[in-house]
């Protein structure tokens, strides 16, 4: 199943079926492990799928306690709860205070309200979500520089990536994250017709750069976050995938003007965590400096 519908299926049938009592009952059916999809959900959404589950139940709830006379008891046992204390003690640690204590108290309760995707986050079947705003601190990367055409991005840049991935990471000395790939784009002058793409691991400092490789820092940063997710091995990020993918990126940086500027003239990386992919669905982070308007 595509990413996109994956997650939009999910997300319709908690609210169709927010009463349920186990986790289960939301993903009997899915194609795909119960523990793969709380990884995809976690990835794409950045809470975990059963806190979001518990989130909405109660939610739904505080409705009825607030606009019914009904016994908390009943209330409990209609939404999915065994016992009156598991749906005391859930609302607690929700809200900060008891069913009874919130339908006395006059103050205003914030609840999460239900998650959507919408079509801008189709990306030819899979998902693109975001954009969040993340405080990106300064990290060493050692790879393999490589100057490409803008105009050739697109096919110049995955091939770049494979070529590393496959033939040279292995000479990169003591990285920190093994698994995880790193692509880096700098743009010495906006006015060029090309960029230096830098596929690479991280590294903790750059006291030993192997002969025929690059160093380089990330400044800390803010930037602008994206997720991917792909019914697709990560190697098959292909040129499609990729002009869907930044045109995709292009458009969300455009709604956002009034808040922020994007500095992806500047520099923007790619971050895959190869160890994600689980025979079915692949990841990717995308992160670009921002400045706020």
């Amino acid at each position: 199943m595509e990413p996109y519908k994956l997650l939009s299926d999910l997300l319709l049938r908690i609210e169709e079926n927010v009463h349920g009592t186990s986790e289960t009952e939301y993903v009997a059916d899915f194609p795909i492990s119960l523990v793969h999809l709380r990884r995809i959900f976690k990835f794409a959404f950045g809470v975990p799928l059963q806190s979001y589950i518990r989130s909405r139940k109660l939610a739904v709830s505080l409705e009825t306690l607030m606009l019914t006379d009904k016994r908390i008891l009943d209330i409990a046992i209609e939404c999915g709860y065994e016992h009156e204390q598991a749906y005391i003690r859930a609302f607690k640690r929700e809200y900060g205070l008891t069913p009874g204590e919130c339908r006395h108290s006059g103050r205003n309760i914030h609840v999460t309200p239900p998650l959507h995707l919408f079509p801008e986050n189709n990306i030819c079947g899979n998902l693109l979500y975001g954009p969040d705003m993340v405080m990106i601190p300064s990290f060493h990367l050692i790879g393999q520089t490589y100057q490409i055409e803008i105009a050739e991005s697109v096919t110049k840049a995955p091939e770049a990536a494979k070529q590393f991935w496959w033939n040279k990471r292995h000479e990169v000395p003591n990285p920190v994250e093994p698994n995880i790939y790193y692509g880096l784009t700098r743009s010495p002058d906006p006015s060029l017709s090309w960029t230096y793409y830098l596929p690479s691991m991280r590294v903790k400092n750059l006291n030993h750069i192997p002969e025929g490789f690059t160093g380089d820092t990330v400044p800390a940063s803010l930037c602008v976050g994206l997720r991917y997710i792909g019914n697709h091995h990560y190697e098959e990020i292909d040129e499609l995938r990729a002009e869907a993918l930044y045109s995709a990126i292009n458009r969300l940086a455009e709604e956002h003007k009034g808040r922020y500027e994007l500095l992806d003239s500047e520099l923007f990386f790619e971050k895959i965590d190869t160890d994600a992919y689980d025979g079915q669905y692949c990841e990717m982070e995308w992160f670009a400096p921002i400045r706020v308007l």
